[in-house]
Formats: C-alpha cells, sequence, structure tokens
C-alpha cells in the first residue's frame, strides 16, 4: 500500500491537469479563499491566519481564511474537492486528512483522489494540559494518577478522528491506561470544557492553549516530541517522564481540488515556501512552538503518502474505527 500510496500522491503533485489557457503570470487573478475545517482560534487557525497575510502581500491578492468547521474537517475537504479547479479554493489541511481514510469505511473524500498535495506548513508537538489544581505535574505522575483511577478520567478533544483523539489512544494504549473520551467541536471549545471541568486533561498543539498556560490557568504535564518545546522549556517530554518513543507531532498543509493545473499547483507550492521561510513567519511559529515544513508539492505529496500508510497502520493495532 505504501508504494502505491506514494506513487498516486507524486502523480498527482507532478501531473495535476494544465489547461492551456492558464499560466502562472496570470494567476492569481482574483482573491484566493484557504478553507479550513476547523473553528477559529485553533491551532490551525491560528498559523493559516499567520500565512494568509504573508500570501496575501507576496501574490498582491487578497488571500482569505474560510472556517467551515465539522466532521474532524472532512466537510471543508470535501467542498474544496467539489470547488472548481481553478486556482481560487485551495484546503488548509491538518494532519486529520491523512487521518480520516484509516479511520472511516466510507470517506466523504480520498485526498490523494480529489484532492492534490500542494506544500506542507508547519508541525507542532502535542501538549498534555490539566488545571492548574491537577495532582500531576509530569507524565510519570499523570499516568500513576490514571492507573489509580481507571476509566474515572475524561480528556477532551477537538473532535473524533482528531491526531489530539488518536495521539491520547495510543498513548494510553502503550502504557496501560484507561480513560473516556470527550470529542468537542474544535480546540477551543475542547478548552472550555477543560477550564469548566467537565474533561479532567486534553492533549493539544502545544500553541492553542499556550496563553492560557502563560496566565496560568492550565498546567502542561508533558509535550510528545523526542525534544522538549523552546515556548514550554521546563516542561518534560513524553520520554524523559517514562513512556515509549511516540511520533504524535501535528502538521499542517495545503492541498488543491484535483485536476487543478499544474502551473498554479507550483506556483502555489513556491509562494507558500517563500512565505514560511521569512524571518516574519519564522518568527511568528516560534512563538506558537511550531516549526516550518514547507518543500515543494512532490515532497509533501511522498510526505503525505507515507503518513497515510503510517496512520493506516496504527488505526489497525489500535483497533480503532470510527463507523
Amino acid at each position: 500500500m505504501k508504494l502505491i500510496h506514494r506513487r498516486q500522491a507524486l502523480t498527482l503533485a507532478a501531473g495535476a491537469i494544465a489547461s492551456p489557457g492558464w499560466t502562472q503570470s496570470e494567476w492569481p487573478n482574483k482573491p484566493i479563499v484557504l478553507m479550513l475545517g476547523f473553528a477559529a482560534g485553533g491551532p490551525n487557525d491560528l498559523v493559516s491566519r499567520a500565512l494568509a497575510l504573508r500570501l496575501s502581500d507576496q501574490f498582491k491578492q487578497q488571500v482569505i481564511v474560510e472556517n467551515r468547521p465539522g466532521a474532524n474537517g472532512n466537510i471543508a475537504a470535501s467542498a474544496v474537492a467539489r470547488a472548481a479547479p481553478d486556482g481560487s479554493v485551495f484546503l488548509y489541511n491538518s494532519s486529520s486528512l491523512a487521518l480520516s481514510p484509516a479511520l472511516y469505511s466510507k470517506n466523504i473524500v480520498d485526498p490523494l483522489k480529489d484532492l492534490v498535495p500542494v506544500n506542507g506548513t508547519a508541525a507542532l508537538p502535542l501538549v498534555c494540559i490539566v488545571e492548574s489544581a491537577f495532582p500531576a505535574n509530569n507524565f510519570r505522575e499523570w499516568a500513576a494518577h490514571l492507573r489509580a483511577n481507571p476509566g474515572k478520567f475524561n480528556y477532551g478533544s477537538p473532535g473524533i478522528g482528531n491526531l489530539a483523539h488518536v495521539a491520547v489512544a495510543i498513548i494510553l494504549k502503550a502504557n496501560g491506561l484507561n480513560a473516556v473520551h470527550a470529542p468537542y467541536k474544535g480546540s477551543s471549545e475542547a478548552l472550555q470544557g477543560l477550564l469548566g471541568g467537565s474533561t479532567q486533561f486534553q492533549f493539544d498543539s502545544v500553541n492553542s492553549p499556550l496563553s492560557l498556560i502563560k496566565s496560568g490557568r492550565l498546567k502542561p504535564l508533558f509535550v510528545t516530541s523526542s525534544q522538549r518545546s523552546p515556548v514550554l522549556p521546563e516542561v518534560q517530554t513524553l520520554v524523559e517522564g517514562g513512556s515509549k518513543p511516540i511520533d504524535a507531532a501535528a502538521w499542517q498543509g495545503v492541498m488543491a481540488p484535483a485536476k487543478t493545473p499544474v502551473a498554479i499547483v507550483q506556483r502555489m507550492a513556491a509562494e507558500i515556501a517563500k512565505a514560511m521561510s521569512t524571518p516574519d513567519m519564522k518568527n511568528t511559529l516560534a512563538a506558537q512552538g511550531a516549526y516550518a515544513i514547507a518543500s515543494t508539492s512532490e515532497q509533501y505529496a511522498s510526505f503525505f503518502a507515507d503518513e497515510l500508510d503510517r496512520y493506516k497502520k496504527t488505526v489497525e493495532d489500535l483497533g480503532l474505527k470510527l463507523d
């Protein structure tokens, strides 16, 4: 499956249908929409809006972020898949787009058939957060608390099948722990559930709860990356806390409708890479604890195919299906 996925992805990235009437110099000639499948204020929204500002400046044409939340990003993905392939609408996707095919028997969108990879944008570690009074300060203490209270704690997520849901399932299973999933309609809503006491812990991209952590309203216990986060240097990693290494970084990127002209795909990919490498954008990402992963459309296609296969194996190992 891995070889098939990669071949399919690279074919789409390199062979988006080139319409004779389109050239890079003629595009864009109207505003561009980056459609985002999650609510405003979440981790993807924060990066996408910063990127939209940079692209607007580079294109001398307005780039707008449109939030269309629901179905773990699949509503937005479906809308973009049906959109005219003229470079006016793109999907700002999260890693959930690569998770959905593994989680659902009937997908709304086939990401490598209905869409074409344009470029990656950013990646962030996940952080486990709790209320400030929670009786744990790192992974080891958190795990001991859950082990002593199996099934008695709820954890929030931005939605069923989101990486912040699946990553928790992976970590719980790997460490013999048990807790109850409580899905919300986006990261911001899930954070409110945590602050209100409906849930006892949550995993989120590090940029999403950062202001609440800095203000002391929430307490970070550990991050899922192999290295400590520069914005949370005192917070241990999973491995430092005694867990097995687990790859659970959240990543983001941009996809276009299938059959989008190759000239547009390549131009958009180049402009994203340029935007993500600017000092302003690097500073914006660094302040959020994120880092750029922009490369080329071909490299993003290969990366996306690898992630499809990795998530498929992970979901099969967990026995996790959502339909």
